[in-house]
C-alpha cells in the first residue's frame, strides 16, 4: 500500500476512520463534510442529504425562525460530528450552510429535442 493512500486511511474526521465512514455511506447513502474554521481552529461535521420531508419541514420553520430552521437542519442530518459541537447552536448554524452550499453544487443542462 502506498505511504499516501496510509496516510489517508489514517485521517480521523469527527473521531472516524475510513473504514467508519464508508459504513456510514453504507447506511445513509451520499454523505457531504461540513467543515467551519474560526480562528485557528477547524470543526468538522458528516451529514447525510436531507429528504424532501426534512426540507418541507426546515423551509416551514424558516418561514418564522431562520436561525431555528439552520439548527433543525443540522440536527435532522448530522450523521457524526466533532465534540466541539455539543452546545454551540451558532457553530451547528455554520456547519448547516454547508448542506445548503452542497444542495446548490448541482448543475443542470437542458436541451429541447
Amino acid at each position: 500500500m502506498s505511504t499516501k493512500k496510509q496516510e489517508q486511511e489514517n485521517v480521523l474526521i469527527c473521531g472516524l476512520g475510513q473504514a467508519e465512514i464508508d459504513q456510514l455511506k453504507l447506511e445513509y447513502g451520499f454523505l457531504i463534510l461540513g467543515t467551519v474554521k474560526q480562528g485557528g481552529d477547524t470543526y468538522h461535521a458528516i451529514f447525510k442529504e436531507p429528504t424532501l420531508a426534512v426540507m418541507k419541514a426546515v423551509k416551514k420553520v424558516e418561514e418564522k425562525d431562520k436561525l431555528q430552521s439552520s439548527v433543525n437542519l443540522f440536527n435532522n442530518c448530522v450523521v457524526a460530528q466533532d465534540e466541539a459541537f455539543e452546545g454551540r447552536d451558532y457553530l451547528k448554524i455554520q456547519a448547516a450552510g454547508s448542506i445548503a452550499k452542497h444542495l446548490q453544487s448541482f448543475s443542470v443542462e437542458t436541451k429541447n429535442l
